[in-house]
């Protein structure tokens, strides 16, 4: 199974090899354990590749977010001119750019815990008319940060594990009440690190 470590480059993020080990399978949540380990949330756009309005608009959002939440809150982007961008989105059970997810962050869990991999999921969306959408994109992100920070982490895991949507739903009307039907129409998935995943709304 082959290995990957994140880099920078000047335009963002991109996949660097590292030599085959063994047969574990190598997940998005191998990819980012160092990234999201001082933060509460992690956000992350894949642009189309084409230079469309539609990643100037996510990425002109996504900074201004990024300025005006905690610094618990991280946000970057995936350089597109990346050779490996197609396995980067695979990794993360997308199929095609543009794409933004957000990733559970380990700020709350002490180095190590026991338990703390297993609370790790992500949100993703990939539709472009609310990625292209200013204002559909910041109800995207908004909610899904308030998920992610006031819901339950493993709890949550859970019930992606067992693709219970249901169970989902109720689990963020506990945590984040007010933002349990926002979220259906907004057409999130919600994944693991694997590939098990649960789409909303559709």
């Amino acid at each position: 199974m082959t290995r990957w470590r994140l880099r920078r480059s000047d335009a963002g993020l991109r996949l660097g090899k590292l030599r085959a080990m063994g047969t574990e399978k190598f997940t998005w949540a191998d990819l980012m354990a160092d990234w999201i380990a001082d933060v509460r949330v992690f956000a992350l756009y894949f642009p189309s590749r084409f230079a469309l309005p539609v990643d100037a608009a996510a990425t002109e959002a996504l900074r201004a977010f990024g300025a005006a939440t905690p610094k618990s809150a991280s946000v970057d982007f995936w350089d597109p001119a990346d050779e490996h961008f197609s396995v980067a989105l695979g990794l993360f059970g997308l199929r095609t750019p543009p794409a933004m997810v957000l990733i559970t962050g380990l700020r709350e869990h002490m180095s190590g815990e026991a338990g703390a991999a297993e609370s790790v999921y992500c949100i993703s969306f990939a539709d472009s008319a609310i990625l292209s959408d200013r204002a559909s994109l910041a109800a995207a992100v908004n909610v899904a940060y308030e998920v992610l920070v006031q819901c339950d982490k493993a709890e949550i895991a859970s019930y992606i594990r067992r693709r219970k949507i249901k169970e989902l739903l109720a689990a963020i009307g506990r945590g984040a009440g007010a933002f349990r039907d926002e979220i259906v129409h907004l057409h999130p998935k919600f994944s693991l690190p694997g590939g098990l995943s649960i789409e909303l709304g559709n």
